[in-house]
């Protein structure tokens, strides 16, 4: 996907989606050319599209660039648990899935996805990655990522 088709699809104006990418907003996944590219629109995979997205939409509510870029870090280091090979962090199963999914995060440290019904263990996820049983948090940040995965898949859905 590229910078156009995803702003057609969830709405964000290009020059939004060109911020994130340029300020490094979201962990590094497909979207930097190689020398190969170089002129090309930058393009990247469904996974991205929804980190990019879910960047753009903090960065709309008011959220400054470095707190997004901590929350979007914070989202890739949260792995799935039980049976996952290839250690793959949650938000690639919320995207290639098509349950409901959204993650938190509490004040301004911890994270957790709810899927479906079932919320998950807070975690910190600063190095090493690790649940937190007794936590009550005072504010909670909420994204809902099955709705954000649902714009960027579009186009397949209307298939």
């Amino acid at each position: 996907m590229d910078v156009k088709t995803l702003s057609e699809r969830t709405g964000i104006a290009v020059r939004q989606i060109r911020y994130v990418l340029d300020h490094e907003l979201v962990p590094e996944r497909t979207w930097f050319p190689d020398e190969h590219a170089v002129g090309r629109s930058r393009t990247f995979d469904d996974t991205t599209a929804v980190f990019v997205a879910c960047a753009a939409f903090l960065l709309d509510a008011g959220y400054k660039r470095d707190a997004v870029r901590t929350l979007m870090s914070s989202i890739g280091k949260v792995r799935a648990s039980g049976r996952n090979p290839l250690n793959l962090p949650v938000i690639a199963n919320v995207v290639t899935g098509d349950g409901a999914a959204k993650v938190q995060f509490a004040d301004g440290t911890y994270v957790r996805w709810i899927q479906g019904r079932s919320a998950g263990d807070w975690i910190h996820p600063g190095p090493p990655a690790e649940a937190v049983t007794d936590l009550t948090p005072r504010v909670i940040v909420e994204l809902n990522v099955s709705e954000i995965r649902n714009l960027v898949r579009d186009s397949h859905n209307a298939s």
